[in-house]
């Protein structure tokens, strides 16, 4: 350990401190997510469900975020994703305040009884990646709702950031078709999903999952991030 410390030191992803990847000083900079809204309308709503007057058949039935999506989470999650640094991850869990943690409680009693699905990365993805980070992110989850996680997804094609995309044309056709059912044929027969993602700007990419879900007949479908933009 103290050989691969020394060739490969942990420096703060917020302000370069030697030591830890997420110092006690940056770790202030992480903002709870402490306003939950209607995943549709954007307006106040207890734990983020869905109001009934904006839910449609194959809408999302809530959703909560851990934090804000700021410069710094950004950071974090650029690490994971892309320098593989899972050691990042295993580091930034116990260094947080409970109190970012508490809304889990609460969010634990709608969702009891469902199973928790990572959002999926392409094969290609996973290969190049080694490792999927929505997997490690709901792996934590687990621990707090103690949900049984679930593989009912596959992701069928790459998509673009939404946010490079100018039309409203171009982003449907991005995530039009990019998940489909492992079991083709399965009936989740009034199943209830927490669908985990790393992050949620615009939300489409949990749209497109949760369609494909409940035309398989899930139940109630939430959607739990650790970032929100």
């Amino acid at each position: 350990m103290f050989i691969t410390e020394l060739l490969f030191p942990k420096f703060c992803l917020g302000c370069g401190f030697l030591g830890r990847y997420l110092c006690p000083s940056c770790q202030k900079q992480l903002k709870v997510h402490n306003r939950p809204t209607c995943f549709y309308c954007g307006k106040a709503s207890y734990l983020g469900l869905t109001h009934p007057g904006c839910l449609k058949k194959l809408d999302v039935d809530g959703m909560i975020s851990i934090f804000y999506y700021n410069s710094l989470l950004k950071k974090v999650i650029k690490n994971l994703k892309y320098r593989l640094a899972t050691k990042v991850w295993e580091e930034f869990w116990p260094s947080l305040n409970p109190q970012a943690l508490k809304p889990l409680l609460l969010f634990k009693e709608i969702v009891k009884d469902g199973v928790i699905q990572p959002i999926p990365l392409t094969k290609t993805k996973l290969k190049e990646r080694g490792f999927n980070q929505t997997e490690l992110i709901s792996q934590y989850f687990q621990k707090f709702l103690n949900l049984p996680m679930a593989d009912y997804l596959i992701r069928k094609k790459e998509t673009l950031a939404q946010a490079q995309l100018k039309s409203k044309k171009e982003r449907y056709h991005n995530l039009h078709g990019a998940f489909g059912l492992k079991e083709k044929k399965i009936n989740l027969s009034g199943q209830k999903i927490v669908l985990v993602d790393d992050v949620i700007t615009s939300g489409s990419t949990v749209k497109e999952a949760a369609k494909v879900l409940k035309r398989a007949n899930a139940g109630k479908i939430y959607i739990l991030s650790l970032a929100r933009g």
